[in-house]
């Protein structure tokens, strides 16, 4: 922060308070934009900016999160960058890049439980839109984000998914079926193989003889 009356600054952020709890959302910006002279943080500025515009519902509250985030990330501040992304899931749950960001972001800083639900949620919600072919190129790319139990789940996802979709090539199918039979064999869970099996003989009986095929050649 730059030097300013220690007085005068806190009148400011005071006024700044009042004027939001009123509703008043010039006011409020006009107010910000004085007190932004006093900031020497360019990234912290712009995300009190979209602080603000998002107290009020502006929707133009995301392009500056946005703004303050690559900040932060230009300075290697990534653990606030991705602090900042948050806020933009908030608003834009269904922003499909904001979530490859915070995938991205959390694998720089290696926390691995955030990067499994990202990659899970992102899985979903490109399911939900019928996306699969995305829904594919993430799976592929993050399969090992987490343990051998994630992997299994991710690819029995897309198993299950891909069993009802129409015109689609068996050995596309089958990729999945293999990875997730796979997988739960790292964590000896043949129970969980059994069940894999079981379902997917009800959701699509010839690709699972090549499954059950798959698996009793593996046993071997």
């Amino acid at each position: 922060m730059k030097h300013v009356d220690s007085d005068t600054y806190s009148i400011a952020w005071f006024k700044l308070a009042d004027c939001i709890a009123r509703g008043e959302k010039e006011r409020a910006l006009g107010v910000f934009r004085l007190l932004a002279h006093s900031f020497d943080d360019s990234a912290l500025a712009c995300q009190l900016y979209a602080d603000i515009l998002r107290s009020f519902g502006d929707p133009k509250a995301v392009e500056k999160y946005r703004q303050a985030a690559e900040l932060y990330r230009e300075r290697k501040q990534i653990l606030q960058a991705a602090a900042v992304f948050e806020h933009i899931t908030a608003l834009e749950p269904e922003n499909i890049d904001v979530r490859l960001q915070l995938i991205e972001l959390y694998q720089q800083l290696n926390i691995r439980s955030k990067v499994m639900s990202y990659v899970q949620e992102l899985v979903c919600s490109l399911l939900k839109k019928d996306d699969w072919k995305k829904a594919i190129e993430v799976v592929m790319a993050h399969e090992a984000s987490g343990d051998s139990a994630f992997t299994a789940q991710l690819h029995e996802q897309m198993l299950f998914y891909l069993a009802t979709v129409k015109d689609i090539l068996p050995e596309t199918v089958l990729v999945h079926a293999r990875k997730a039979i796979d997988a739960w064999q790292l964590q000896s869970n043949d129970s969980a193989i059994a069940s894999l099996l079981s379902k997917l003989q009800a959701a699509d009986e010839k690709v699972a003889a090549h499954a059950q095929s798959y698996w009793n050649e593996i046993k071997k």
